[in-house]
């Protein structure tokens, strides 16, 4: 039995269709359903189906490319901090703190973003 034959024999009218055209409700041609009003709905259903597919992809993926723009914000941020305990590193080598508690101090300030 096919998804469409489960969703319209949940049908209100499934019962009276049944009661019409007996167990030949969903006989088939081929792809095509010998019942007229079934293969109707059939059309309809599966339109609507594909669409809801597509659509389906298509807030998928919205749903990835903003979460990724929001991403990008974090990263290029993290990428700063990063880029501003480096330059703390290369003064550190480059200069006479012997202390490795004021380098720490400045490490700790760069990530916070309030060393200058």
């Amino acid at each position: 039995m096919s998804d469409f034959e489960k969703w319209f024999e949940d049908q209100d009218f499934y019962t009276n269709m049944r009661f019409i055209h007996g167990d030949k409700l969903f006989d088939k041609d081929g792809d095509v359903y010998r019942v007229l009003p079934v293969q109707m709905t059939y059309q309809g259903w599966s339109t609507q189906r594909q669409r809801s597919k597509d659509e389906f992809v298509e807030l998928t993926q919205e749903w990835h490319t903003k979460g990724w723009n929001a991403r990008q914000g974090e990263i290029d941020e993290l990428k700063a901090k990063l880029s501003e305990v480096q330059r703390v590193i290369d003064i550190y080598e480059d200069s006479d703190i012997d202390s490795l508690s004021d380098f720490a101090r400045y490490v700790k300030q760069a990530l916070r973003g309030d060393h200058e």
